[in-house]
């Protein structure tokens, strides 16, 4: 009976091992437009409130488990109006240690995480997951792209969003 027992947990934990990521879903989302002063540390423009009310829309229908954000003052406002929505804290990464915070995520028990990034760092924590990147280089102005990476799939899904900026 005893074999019988430690059988049957050897092979519920396989099976919740092997499961793991089987559901996670991350999405990762540029900061919204930047003002441009201060310099080091800019809050949101106009646009990029606009834009960060349209993110919360994009997200209306998609149940999130946790919300990451840099500890910059344009990334936490991108992502405020979607937490709140969703009554979710935000939880601040360090935007440089790609493989440190890819490994995090990918033990985190959480199936869906939204992360909101900058445009020199989102590409490359992308590629910390093993992941291609799906373009080359985020530019300068492009704000409006919304990765949705499948982790089990091991692919990247790109949308866009910004309904005021679309003509």
């Amino acid at each position: 009976m005893r074999i019988l027992i430690a059988v049957i947990l050897m092979a519920g934990l396989a099976v919740s091992c092997s499961n793991k990521n089987e559901n996670k879903v991350i999405y990762m989302v540029r900061h919204a437009e930047k003002d441009v002063v201060p310099n080091n540390n800019p809050p949101l423009s106009t646009d990029g409130v606009i834009r960060s009310v349209d993110l919360t829309s994009w997200f209306k229908d998609i149940e999130i488990d946790t919300i990451f954000s840099t500890d910059f003052l344009r990334t936490r406002e991108t992502v405020k109006p979607v937490a709140e929505a969703k009554g979710l804290e935000l939880s601040v990464y360090k935007a440089k240690d790609f493989e440190g915070f890819a490994e995090n995520l990918k033990e985190m028990k959480a199936d869906t995480i939204l992360i909101v990034g900058h445009s020199n760092t989102i590409l490359e924590q992308i590629e910390a997951f093993g992941l291609e990147r799906p373009q080359e280089e985020i530019k300068e102005n492009e704000y409006d792209k919304i990765f949705e990476i499948r982790v089990d799939a091991k692919k990247v899904i790109t949308h866009t969003y910004g309904t005021k900026f679309k003509e």
